[in-house]
């Protein structure tokens, strides 16, 4: 197994940030520490114009009699008191800070802050760059629009699919599914069959009529970009992954980390994306903003599914394969073009 080195976008405010902080009363010389860490569960992701519950948990000691303060410029509510709120999210796209101070008198004040990222996922301001073909087909299991393009002798999704009877949201944030995508393992994206053939792959986890891309189906891909040269499976596709990557922005900023080895050009509106992967049998969540993997229906062997992936540092557009159950990654849905 290839082992991946997990990059932040550097310029985009996505990073969770908890920081504890104490104050001593001014009028309270013998003040002392409250006990615990003061925490609480918020997506670093929100969707605006949403409700929004926190709930400040973590102090041990006291417990009882303290005072939480909120404090989020831009929500419904700027301030706001109490261990438990709600509040609505920002209309307005954007980063915020969300924070929560613990105070009572006789002890130093805890805080806890984090920084958001607000996103709307009806506004195009959100997410800018992506193409769309102007054909698409609605999955009948949940609604969902999924644009298609014709390439060679397929239809490929122009978008990961984003299906939510599996697999698993990037960090489980449920918006960044809506952009990116879900995570699959390969025995969830196949229904544990291994796919051969042109368009003859598994259904799994893809709506009716459409399957999980074979290695025959991505050699059919390969052969389009490549100038009608065919190239196997099991190759490094050199310069084939720039011509899928698409330049693309989250609230004006760039999702793919900058790099002058690939110049993504997005042909055939494919949209490649870097969502990243789970590793470690879906435990830990890695790579996004520097790799995308897409899983192959055709398995390695009894244990392994094979996948492709582009590096933003990198043209080209390699394939390997890890242990089915490990690893999570996107899936491309296909069918033979009508």
């Amino acid at each position: 197994m290839r082992k991946f080195s997990f990059y932040f976008l550097p310029i985009v405010a996505v990073v969770l940030v908890l920081a504890s902080s104490c104050k001593k009363d001014k009028n309270d010389e013998e003040s002392i520490f409250m006990e615990g860490s003061l925490t609480y569960l918020c997506p670093t992701y929100l969707t605006a114009s949403t409700q929004l519950s926190l709930n400040a948990t973590g102090i041990t000691a006291p417990t009882e009699g303290i005072t939480y303060k909120w404090t989020m410029e831009g929500f419904s509510e700027d301030s706001l008191k109490g261990q438990n709120v709600v509040v609505t999210t920002p209309a307005e796209t954007g980063n915020y800070t969300v924070s929560v101070t613990a105070s009572m008198s006789g002890y130093y004040s805890k805080t806890s802050t984090k920084e958001v990222t607000v996103m709307d996922p009806n506004s195009e301001s959100s997410l800018k760059g992506i193409k769309k073909s102007g054909k698409f087909i609605t999955d009948p299991r949940d609604g969902k629009n999924y644009y298609y393009s014709t390439i060679g002798n397929l239809d490929w999704f122009n978008s990961n699919l984003n299906y939510a009877g599996a697999g698993k949201a990037y960090e489980n944030e449920e918006v960044l599914a809506i952009f990116m995508g879900r995570l699959y393992t390969w025995t969830e994206a196949t229904g544990s069959v291994s796919g051969s053939g042109l368009g003859s792959g598994p259904q799994g986890v893809c709506p009716p009529g459409w399957s999980v891309p074979t290695a025959q189906d991505w050699e059919d891909l390969a052969k389009v970009l490549n100038n009608s040269v065919a190239v196997p499976f099991n190759s490094k596709w050199n310069g084939l992954g720039e011509k899928l990557t698409v330049q693309a922005k989250i609230n004006d900023v760039n999702i793919w980390r900058y790099s002058p080895n690939n110049l993504q050009n997005n042909l055939y509106t494919w949209n490649a994306l870097p969502s990243g992967s789970m590793m470690s049998n879906l435990t830990r969540f890695e790579n996004m903003f520097s790799y995308g993997f897409w899983w192959s229906s055709t398995e390695k062997d009894s244990n392994s599914g094979e996948y492709r992936y582009i590096y933003f540092d990198s043209p080209d557009f390699p394939y390997n394969y890890v242990a089915k159950e490990y690893f999570g990654a996107s899936v491309r849905c296909v069918r033979k073009s009508l």
